[in-house]
């Protein structure tokens, strides 16, 4: 399977002497030691939260760059979340996600952030979390 991190760090890589791997748990133990050795752009990323539909990516790029409370919790999944995976349990992992919820339920009641928006961004975390812990959990199944 192939993980939604697989290119993302090609530019880097001889950098900070990463290997190309497909295995999704190798490829976040690479984004941690790239975060770690300086690599911020990481947290700023919204790879986590889009699906590759280039309408819906297009706004949540756009509501990314123009709100920083937006901004701020994109940062906190991507550092709490998405760095954290391969490492941590399902059970740390979704508690993350209930308080990634409430940070983003709080947001809209706030009027800082569209609705609309939210539960696009919503969907495709819990989605794209889905698949990642899966492909992670079979990727040394012969099958």
């Amino acid at each position: 399977m192939i993980s939604i991190f697989s290119n993302y760090l090609d530019p880097v890589r001889e950098k900070f002497a990463l290997q190309k791997s497909n295995k999704p748990s190798i490829i976040y133990n690479q984004l941690r030691i790239a975060y770690n050795q300086g690599a911020k752009g990481i947290i700023d990323s919204i790879r986590m939260i889009s699906v590759g539909n280039d309408d819906d990516d297009y706004d949540i790029f756009l509501e990314s760059t123009r709100n920083e409370d937006f901004k701020h919790w994109i940062n906190w999944v991507n550092t709490k979340i998405t760095l954290t995976l391969g490492i941590d349990d399902y059970r740390a992992t979704d508690v993350r996600i209930r308080i990634a919820t409430n940070m983003l339920n709080k947001l809209v009641y706030d009027d800082k952030l569209s609705r609309k928006i939210a539960l696009k961004v919503h969907f495709n975390l819990i989605d794209n979390l889905r698949n990642e812990r899966s492909a992670i959990s079979i990727e040394d199944l012969p099958f």
